[in-house]
């Protein structure tokens, strides 16, 4: 009887850990990619997005409050050489910048449906 309620815990368990979705390989994607939806394909043709301006200063105040959290951490780490300080904040800055630029990346792609409809918008 024991076996039996352990195997299915353990395939209830299994089965659980297999539903979740979502993209498996992350490595080289941002994580920050949530607003990024295909709603629009209609409008815009195959990968096309709606990213607002408020959506990217939204993600870039949380990627600098990320950063800021983890210069600080650094700073105040007591045990780190100032060198090795020094260039762990340098590391973590060039990261913060190169994640920011990405997002403005992703606002100004020609696949960004917000930008073609304002600039449609404004031309009237």
């Amino acid at each position: 009887m024991k076996k039996i309620f352990t195997l299915l815990f353990s395939m209830a368990l299994l089965s659980t850990a297999f539903a979740q979705y979502g993209p498996k390989d992350d490595q080289g994607r941002n994580n920050r990619d949530v607003y990024a939806d295909n709603h629009h394909r209609g409008q815009g043709g195959y990968g096309s997005y709606y990213f607002t301006a408020r959506e990217r200063d939204m993600q870039i105040a949380q990627i600098n409050r990320e950063y800021n959290y983890r210069i600080r951490s650094v700073k105040n780490h007591f045990f780190m050489g100032w060198y090795q300080k020094k260039r762990q904040i340098n590391y973590l800055e060039n990261k913060r910048n190169s994640e920011i630029n990405a997002i403005y990346a992703k606002f100004n792609d020609r696949r960004n449906r917000f930008i073609h409809d304002r600039r449609f918008i404004n031309r009237w």
